[in-house]
């Protein structure tokens, strides 16, 4: 459990206001803060697979059990900002106070202080700044106050949950292990796929699509293949060794086929029952 330094210290970050930027929603930065980033044109798979996760963590903290997204689509926003320069960047986007938070009287920020005369006995709620102020009037105008008392607003729990991710990377940088895997386990595959299909194209004009399938099966489920045995990353890749080893798995399939041809025509056997014969 996070203590209240560490949050009111993560809320100020997150709602601290970036200089010369325009926001397409009023929320950003003044009731939602930011939490996490993702540059969704960039290549860096770790990032990408955070984002997704501290996205879904956060939202199902907010939701807490509910059956409806009724909380997490108001305390969460999924948000994307682009530039030409730079690209676009993904950005969580998470209601850091709850909706019953006091707020100073003097202005919109969020009251750190709770006062009241003696005489009225209304309690005030005033930020920081105009706690100062009000203090210079009580003294100088010789008014009766009680004492001050320090507010402490509510955080929402999509909030602490956001602070909670965002401070376990300084531990470890993967948030689920097992999302980044299958991540760059997809990544790998979509690079073999590539460069199974170019190696298939050198025989675009002799080989039919059939063939193409099949021969890519055989390849995809040979153990001995240098990509079977040995994990890489997808820039690992070698488009050469896959040409060398899909030619391999041809001349396998295509060696199958002529032997099936031979026994049926030439020693009689019937397709079927090759099987005793092999």
């Amino acid at each position: 459990m996070l203590d209240r330094e560490t949050l009111e210290q993560a809320a100020g970050e997150a709602l601290n206001r970036p200089r010369y930027a325009m926001f397409w929603d009023d929320r950003l930065f003044t009731t939602h803060g930011a939490a996490f980033h993702w540059a969704e044109r960039g290549d860096d798979l770790m990032e990408e697979s955070n984002y997704a996760t501290a996205l879904n963590l956060i939202r199902a903290q907010a939701d807490d059990g509910r059956p409806d997204t009724k909380i997490s689509d108001k305390q969460v926003i999924d948000g994307t900002s682009s530039h030409w320069a730079v690209g676009s960047m993904r950005t969580i986007y998470v209601q850091v106070y709850e909706d019953t938070v006091m707020r100073c009287r003097d202005c919109d920020e969020v009251a750190a202080w709770a006062v009241s005369r003696k005489k009225h006995g209304r309690r005030r709620f005033l930020c920081e700044l105009h706690k100062e102020t009000w203090d210079h009037e009580t003294e100088g105008y010789g008014l009766h106050a009680l004492e001050p008392i320090a507010y402490r607003p509510a955080f929402t729990p999509a909030f602490i949950e956001a602070t909670e991710l965002a401070l376990s990377l300084r531990d470890y940088p993967i948030l689920d292990e097992s999302d980044y895997t299958e991540r760059e386990w997809d990544l790998y595959m979509e690079a073999l796929k590539q460069a199974v299909e170019h190696a298939q194209s050198e025989y675009t004009l002799v080989d039919s699509c059939a063939d193409d399938d099949v021969i890519a099966e055989l390849y995809y489920q040979d153990d001995d293949t240098t990509h079977r045995q040995v994990w890489c990353r997808a820039d690992d890749v070698d488009w050469e060794v896959v040409a060398e080893e899909y030619r391999e798995a041809r001349d396998r399939y295509f060696t199958e086929r002529a032997t099936v041809v031979y026994r049926w025509n030439v020693l009689g056997f019937n397709p079927d029952q090759l099987d005793l014969f092999v």
